[in-house]
């Protein structure tokens, strides 16, 4: 069974929607293993019409019925028949599909997604009275001492964010699943990124690719300030489970 649609249903990483909607779906499974005319097939999401119609072979019958058990009460790993399998992951995808449908539909309706109703809401500025403080954290013995703000466009996938690290600070050494450009606009640092580093300043750019191990820290004696440009708000509904639970290094 694919390792993500594992670690899905043991590690209880759907939410109380999604949840609800497996229940439904197991529950008209169920009923419908027992007597098709009781449902419409229209009820069922693609997957648990497969999974049905699985479950209505004999030589499947008693698999599936123990398969729905399982996604309800998941002990422990399974091995399941390949169909099974590639019912399972089906389903994580649909999930997927689920989450971030709307995106995907408004990206192919091309039309514009402008809200604004006076110009200037296009436009920001480095002027801390203009952004949005999303977190900071000061921590003396570890050395960090750092601010995060958010510019205020409703962006949908990117999710672009000034830092400000103190100086002679550091971030966190943290990871996570959106992939990110760092351009810098003040200061002297040194981006570290799994086993690299590279030294910093304004008019640099640094990658940070997904799930790397990475941290920033103040070289100099100023702020050292850059914009994080991250697909955060795609990977932050794609990614399935507790987003932020990843994302920073236990201590």
């Amino acid at each position: 069974m694919p390792q993500s649609w594992n670690k899905l249903i043991r590690g209880n990483r759907l939410n109380e929607e999604e949840n609800q909607f497996l229940e439904r779906q197991l529950d008209l499974t169920k009923t419908g293993l027992e007597d098709t005319s009781s449902i419409s097939i229209e009820d069922l999401s693609p997957v648990f019409s497969k999974l049905l119609l699985l479950g209505l072979n004999p030589s499947h019958r008693e698999e599936v019925a123990h398969f729905a058990q399982w996604l309800r009460h998941p002990d422990q790993e399974r091995t399941w028949s390949s169909a099974l399998e590639n019912l399972a992951h089906s389903f994580f995808l649909e999930l997927q599909t689920q989450r971030i449908g709307g995106m995907l539909e408004r990206i192919n309706d091309k039309i514009s997604l402008t809200s604004a109703q006076t110009a200037n809401e296009l436009i920001s500025s480095l002027n801390r009275g203009e952004l949005k403080g999303l977190y900071n954290n000061k921590v003396p013995e570890l050395n960090i001492d750092f601010d995060v703000f958010v510019l205020p466009f409703p962006m949908e996938v990117m999710d672009p964010r000034i830092v400000m690290i103190r100086p002679g600070a550091t971030n966190e050494l943290h990871r996570h699943a959106h992939e990110t450009v760092f351009i810098f606009l003040k200061g002297h640092g040194k981006v570290v990124v799994d086993q690299f580093e590279n030294e910093v300043h304004p008019g640099d750019f640094a990658f940070i690719p997904r799930w790397c191990n990475h941290q920033s820290i103040n070289l100099g004696e100023e702020d050292l300030v850059f914009l994080a440009v991250a697909d955060f708000g795609l990977t932050g509904k794609s990614f399935m489970g507790n987003y932020l639970k990843t994302a920073r290094m236990k201590q």
